[in-house]
C-alpha cells in the first residue's frame, strides 16, 4: 500500500510540474491509492500466469520483457474501462500516470526483494547436474555466477564408478539410482539438469526417462547458438529451434538509431552545466588538453576518434612503457585485462571521473553524429581484434556503445577474452529488451559509483 501511495503522490507532483496550465484534478492521494491498489489485484494473477512467480530459470531480459508487457496490458485495459464506463475519472485525476510510476516502483522492489532472498539463501530450487564432463562443470560454474536464475546445484550424478564418492566443483558425485548417503539430496532436489554427451545423442530419451525429477533441463553441447531470441518449436513431433535475428530486420536498426539521436541530444542539453564543471576541474587538477581523442575501431579498416575527458597525465603513454618494462606484475595484469586496476597514470580528479563514469560523457557527441550508439559493444582500439577475426566480423554489425553488456557484467574485473565474449553475445542475441536491461543496469552501476 505504501508503494501505491508513493506512486500516486509522484504522479500528481510530476503532472503538476509538466502541465502548462494549473491542474484541475482532485488531489486525494489516500482515496486514489485505495482505488489503484484494488485495480492492481489483477497484476499478481497476470504475473503468475506468465511464469514470473517464482520465475526460476528466467533471464533478466526475459523477466523485463514479461513485466513490461503486463504493465502495458494493465494500463491499456484500465484505460479502456476508464474511458468506457468511468467517464475518464482516472485519466482526469492522474491515476493512469500513477499506474506507470507504480510499474517502475514494482520493478525496483521486485529486483531488491529477490536480491535480499538470494543473500539469505531463500531464493532458488535445488538441482542435480547429470554428467561431470566439461559441459556439466560449465553448467555449475555459470549457475554459480548467475544466482538470479534460481537454480542451485547440490550434487552431480555420473555413470563413472571412479568418481562416485568424490567431489567435482565442490559437489558430491553419486551413482545413477544407487544406494548412497546422498540419495536424500536427489529426493530433495526438484530439477535435473542433463548435460547431453555429444558422443551419445541416441541415449537422450533413455537418460531423461531414468531421471526422477519433476523438471528436467536438457543442455546440449552447442557452442555459439544465440539464446535470447530463440524459442522451441514443435514440427509435428520434431524438436526445432526458432532463431530470430532482429538486427537483420530493416526496422530494428532504424529504431535503435532514432533512439540514439533523440536521447543523446536531450542528454547533452541536460548535462551541459555538469560538462562545464568537469572542464574546470580538469584544468585546475593537471596540465594538458581538456579532451582525450583516441582512434577506435568502426568495422573493417575504418576508425573514428572517440572522445573522453582527459583522466591521465599528459605523458601517460611514456609512463605506461616505463611501468611495463620495470614491473612484471603490472605487465601481466595489463596483458590479461588491457588496463590496470590501480593505474598510476590517472590524475586525482581523473579517478573521481572514472569512478562516476563521467569521463565518457563527451561520447554523447559521438553518438549524436553516428560514430557510436548509447548501447553496444565496447569501442575497441584498431589493433585489439586482429587475433579474433570471427568476433571482429560479428562486432562490425553494430556501432560500438558508451555502455554495453560487458560494462554491466564486471567491467574492469573481466578478462579481455570475456569482454569480447560478452560483446559477441550482445550482438548475436540483440533485442530491445536486452538494451533496456543494459540501460537499467548502467544506471544502477553509476548510482553505486562502481566505475572503471
Amino acid at each position: 500500500m505504501t508503494t501505491v501511495f508513493l506512486a500516486v503522490l509522484v504522479a500528481h507532483i510530476g503532472i503538476g510540474l509538466i502541465s502548462p496550465a494549473p491542474t484541475t484534478f482532485l488531489f486525494n492521494p489516500t482515496l486514489h491509492a485505495q482505488e489503484l491498489a484494488g485495480a492492481l489485484l489483477v497484476v499478481p494473477i497476470l504475473k503468475a500466469m506468465v511464469g514470473l512467480y517464482p520465475g526460476y530459470g528466467m533471464s533478466p531480459v526475459e523477466r523485463l520483457r514479461r513485466q513490461f508487457m503486463i504493465l502495458i496490458g494493465t494500463v491499456v485495459g484500465i484505460t479502456i474501462v476508464d474511458l468506457q464506463f468511468n467517464e475518464a475519472i482516472w485519466f482526469n485525476n492522474g491515476l493512469l500516470a500513477a499506474l506507470l510510476v507504480l510499474g517502475v516502483l514494482i520493478w525496483i522492489s521486485d529486483a531488491l526483494g529477490r536480491g535480499v532472498l538470494m543473500r539469505l539463501r531463500l531464493w532458488g530450487r535445488p538441482c542435480v547436474v547429470v554428467g561431470t564432463g566439461q559441459a556439466g562443470i560449465d553448467i555449475v560454474r555459470r549457475l554459480g555466477q548467475n544466482e538470479h536464475l534460481g537454480y542451485n546445484p547440490v550434487l552431480f550424478i555420473d555413470e563413472n564408478p571412479n568418481l562416485w564418492g568424490t567431489t567435482v566443483e565442490g559437489l558430491p558425485v553419486v551413482a545413477p539410482g544407487g544406494k548412497t548417503t546422498d540419495e536424500r539430496l536427489v529426493r530433495y532436489a526438484s530439477v535435473g539438469i542433463l548435460a547431453v554427451p555429444r558422443e551419445q545423442p541416441e541415449r537422450l530419451n533413455e537418460m531423461i526417462g531414468n531421471l526422477p525429477f519433476s523438471t528436467i533441463l536438457v543442455v546440449p553441447e552447442w557452442i555459439g547458438v544465440q539464446t535470447v531470441n530463440t524459442r522451441v518449436r514443435d514440427l509435428s513431433g520434431l524438436l526445432s529451434l526458432e532463431v530470430r535475428r532482429p538486427l537483420g530486420a530493416s526496422i530494428t536498426p532504424l529504431i535503435k538509431r532514432g533512439f540514439d539521436i533523440v536521447t543523446s541530444a536531450l542528454l547533452l542539453i541536460l548535462v551541459t552545466p555538469l560538462l562545464l564543471l568537469i572542464a574546470v576541474g580538469i584544468k585546475l587538477d593537471s596540465k594538458g588538453p581538456l579532451l582525450f581523442r583516441q582512434a577506435r575501431w568502426a568495422g573493417g579498416s575504418r576508425s573514428f576518434p572517440a572522445l573522453k575527458f582527459r583522466t591521465m597525465h599528459a605523458d601517460a603513454e611514456q609512463r605506461l612503457k616505463e611501468l611495463l618494462a620495470t614491473d612484471p606484475v603490472l605487465r601481466r595484469e595489463y596483458e590479461m585485462y588491457h588496463k590496470l586496476t590501480h593505474d598510476p597514470r590517472v590524475t586525482r580528479f581523473g579517478r573521481i571521473l572514472r569512478r562516476l563514469s563521467f569521463d565518457e560523457l563527451p561520447q554523447l557527441w559521438n553518438v549524436l553524429v553516428g560514430d557510436m550508439s548509447l548501447i553496444g559493444p565496447r569501442p575497441y582500439m584498431p589493433h585489439e581484434l586482429i587475433k579474433y577475426p570471427h568476433q571482429q566480423e560479428v562486432l562490425s554489425r553494430v556501432r560500438p556503445g558508451i555502455t554495453g553488456l560487458w560494462q554491466v557484467s564486471g567491467r574492469h574485473r573481466t578478462t579481455f577474452e570475456r569482454r569480447i565474449e560478452l560483446d559477441v553475445y550482445y550482438v548475436e542475441n540483440y533485442s530491445i529488451w536486452l538494451d533496456l536491461h543494459v540501460l537499467m543496469r548502467t544506471v544502477w552501476i553509476v548510482v553505486k559509483a562502481d566505475g572503471a
